[in-house]
Parts: structure tokens; C-alpha cells; sequence
């Protein structure tokens, strides 16, 4: 089986992340491609004393994920809070060292499935260069303690959850991101029947659209839906990659 897991949000103080460890442990032992999908970790929220031990944490983190399971193949795809300069630098570096892992920073298509993270669908211009100008100017800074108490209020008062759904309905969230990917000249009308993202927190299964099914797991956060998704992959195993601009 092949999984697909997006939006931990490791080390900040609304994931819940240790209450699904043993699961996603359990899964990557026995896939044979395991994708994670974006916002695994987040260094805007992070209640490590900083970025940099953030860094190091999560380093750790995907290195010891990696080399307890040789015969899985992992990629990892960035997201807008863990596409972070320093952090893409080491992922790099430890990418290079482990034969089984790559990284994407905006999309991977294996066969007939497309996986991203999502964050274009909040963007006026969909593309991956209005994508990388928008991750560029936010979520580089850890934020300072008086907006993590707001953030508590809002999720004890499940307002993130009530947005979240207000904000993302599932017909133009699968619009957005038939646009963007059909702007990056991904084959939607004929190569693609399957398509796994995250960064809405708003759970989505088998959701047709053009022809097209999509899925989302939702969030490990503290008040929202979570769930791993299976993915169904076809064609070659190595996928094929796009340039890291």
C-alpha cells in the first residue's frame, strides 16, 4: 500500500501529531511509497526555543523515518509553513545521503496520481511562481508568544474548524487546483484520475470533479478531522521530477 500524509504541523502547539505516531510509523513500515505531502512541520508555530532548533528537530526526525524503512521510497513535497530557506538547504543535504528520499518543492505526478500540498488555491495567480513568491514572505519567523495564546482561543473555541470549512468548499478548492496544475502543463483531461493534497484541514475522499478524483486527510490538529490516505499509483515507480526553481 502506498500513503499519503499532509499538515502535522509538527512542534507547534495545536498539533496532534504524537496521537497519530504510531500509525504513520506503522504505514511507512509497510509501504512502498510514502509521500509526505507538506506542512509536516511548522516553523512559524513552533514551541522549540527556535527555527533552528526546529530545524534540527525535524532533520532528525525525517532522517530517522527514512532509515528505518530502506525499502520505502519517500518524498517529501513543501509546504507554505515548512518551505523554510535553511530547512529546504538541510532537506536537501539529507536528501543527497539517503538513496530512498526525495523532495519536491510544488507538485509530483507518479503514473496517473498528482500530489501537492494545496496552498495554491489561495493564490490570485496560480502557478508555481506566484507560489514561490507568497512562501517566500510568510512563515519565516517564528511568531511571538502573545499570537500563540490568540491562536489557543481560537482553536478551544473550534473557530478554525467552523473557517476552514466556510472557506474551502470542495467544488472551487478542486477548481483552484485543477487550474494551478493545468497553468504547470499537467495533463489533467487525459493522464491524471487521482489527486492527494493537503493545506485546506478540510477532509475530503473521492471527491469527482472534471473527472478527476481528489482527496484530502485534513489535519493533525487539535479539533480537526485526520486521516492517512491511500493512494492508488500506477505506471513507472520513480516518478518524474520537476526542476527545483
Amino acid at each position: 500500500m502506498d500513503w499519503f500524509v499532509s499538515d502535522l504541523h509538527m512542534f507547534s502547539r495545536r498539533s496532534i501529531y504524537h496521537e497519530h505516531a504510531d500509525e504513520i510509523l506503522a504505514r511507512a513500515s509497510e509501504a512502498r511509497v510514502f509521500v509526505l505531502g507538506g506542512d509536516i512541520v511548522d516553523f512559524s508555530w513552533t514551541t522549540l526555543p527556535s527555527v533552528e532548533a526546529t530545524i534540527d528537530a525535524a532533520m532528525q526526525w525525517l532522517s530517522d523515518l527514512v532509515e528505518a524503512n530502506p525499502n520505502c521510497q519517500f518524498h517529501y513535497l513543501l509546504g507554505n509553513h515548512d518551505c523554510h530557506s535553511d530547512f529546504v538547504e538541510q532537506l536537501g543535504k539529507v536528501t543527497e545521503s539517503h538513496a530512498n528520499l526525495f523532495w519536491e518543492p510544488y507538485f509530483l505526478q507518479i503514473g496517473s496520481a498528482v500530489m501537492l500540498h494545496g496552498d495554491a488555491v489561495h493564490l490570485k495567480e496560480r502557478n508555481n511562481l506566484a507560489l514561490a513568491a507568497a512562501r517566500t514572505s510568510k512563515h519565516q519567523f517564528k511568531q511571538p508568544e502573545y499570537r500563540h495564546q490568540i491562536y489557543q482561543m481560537a482553536i478551544r473555541s473550534r473557530l478554525h474548524a467552523v473557517v476552514g470549512k466556510l472557506a474551502n468548499p470542495k467544488r472551487i478548492v478542486a477548481g483552484r487546483i485543477w487550474d494551478y496544475l493545468s497553468n504547470e502543463q499537467v495533463d489533467l483531461d487525459s493522464a491524471v484520475r487521482n489527486v492527494y493534497f493537503g493545506h485546506t484541514h478540510v477532509p475530503m475522499q473521492d471527491y469527482a470533479f472534471r473527472g478527476v478524483h481528489f482527496h484530502n486527510g485534513g489535519a493533525s490538529i487539535s479539533g480537526l478531522k485526520f486521516n492517512m490516505l491511500p493512494m492508488q499509483l500506477d505506471g513507472e515507480l520513480h516518478p518524474r521530477l520537476h526542476p527545483r526553481t
